[in-house]
């Protein structure tokens, strides 16, 4: 996996957070251990990435257009830089920790065909 697929799949968990629009505690504690399991390998800080990843998902939450070519753009990155599996494994604990809503279902859902479309294929 590289440094890009680490920054995809981190802006990822920011925009798969705005789902439902509410925040667990327990979501944030496994977006946490998702964080500290994502190797760092940039000479910016992680910290910085994160808060203007934030950024970014928060004004693609509030504009449909935003986020698509958001999504597009992330799970194209992970596809070509590595990191599918971390993603979904990621994303699913996160969602789910706390019961997912049908809109985050839809949303990982949506993520599981982005990152392994051969297997969308076979359904």
């Amino acid at each position: 996996m590289t440094q890009q697929s680490r920054q995809a799949i981190i802006q990822l968990l920011f925009l798969a957070l705005y789902r439902d629009n509410h925040v667990s505690l327990a979501e944030d504690r496994v977006f946490n251990d998702a964080l500290e399991s994502l190797d760092w390998e940039s000479a910016s800080s992680r910290e910085s990435f994160i808060f203007t990843s934030f950024d970014i998902a928060r004004e693609a939450a509030i504009d449909p257009e935003k986020a698509e070519a958001l999504f597009h753009q992330l799970t194209s990155t992970i596809n070509e830089q590595g990191g599918s599996t971390e993603a979904f494994t990621w994303l699913s604990k996160v969602l789910s920790v706390d019961g997912l809503t049908s809109s985050e279902e839809r949303f990982l859902n949506r993520i599981q065909s982005a990152l392994f479309p051969e297997s969308s294929d076979i359904n």
